[in-house]
């Protein structure tokens, strides 16, 4: 007997279900560089240290350093224990020229793996774009905080004379309306931004 797949209507359920598909295989291929991979490569290095030499040891050093950025590129190693090392780590990749900090609480509750990438590919995102404008921030402030009706992420930058146009205009960037628009789709929240003559901020709901 043929059984008939009956289709997904809702588009919203499904491209959540996708993005969350796609997250949790990126951060177990993540976990297997750096469970695997990255193990072997540190027992070779071992072995390496006791022989003559350090030729190969820097060789090997290398490639060990390139895996672990790779791993850390596809998925951040504190995306399961903790939002706020992930948005940590994920600020120290920022383009050095954006002077930025985080502030968070040491405790925060576990999020689901999905909602923390695409939280930290907002923030990869806007890092890229702050440091491709002709002025750069004075800083760049990015903090966390828990209240009793949700939880919140803010980004707060500050100019020293003005905000840059196309920053004010960002709305209109396709690429930033798609993010803002599958945060407040994937995460139930909002996302929001206020600005005066040289401070901007972004404010994530959820």
């Amino acid at each position: 007997m043929t059984k008939l797949v009956k289709p997904v209507i809702d588009s919203a359920w499904l491209l959540c279900w996708w993005h969350r598909h796609q997250a949790q295989w990126l951060n177990r291929e993540a976990d297997a560089i750096r469970n695997g991979l990255l193990q072997d490569l540190f027992a070779v290095r071992r072995q390496l240290e006791l022989l003559p030499g350090d030729g190969s040891l820097a060789a090997v050093e290398h490639l060990y350093h390139s895996l672990e950025a790779l791993g850390n590129r596809l998925s951040s190693p504190y995306l399961h224990d903790s939002l706020p090392l992930a948005i940590q780590q994920a600020l120290s990749d920022w383009p050095p020229q954006v002077a930025t900090r985080a502030e968070s609480p040491s405790q925060w509750p576990t999020e689901p793996v999905e909602h923390t990438m695409l939280l930290l590919s907002v923030l990869k995102h806007l890092g890229q774009t702050l440091a491709a404008q002709p002025s750069l921030p004075q800083s760049c402030v990015v903090s966390l905080a828990e209240c009793s009706d949700g939880k919140r992420l803010t980004v707060s930058v500050e100019y020293e004379i003005a905000v840059p146009p196309a920053l004010l205009d960002l709305d209109q960037s396709e690429a930033w309306r798609a993010y803002l628009t599958t945060f407040d789709l994937f995460s139930q929240g909002r996302a929001s931004a206020t600005h005066g003559v040289a401070t901007l901020r972004w404010f994530f709901d959820w």
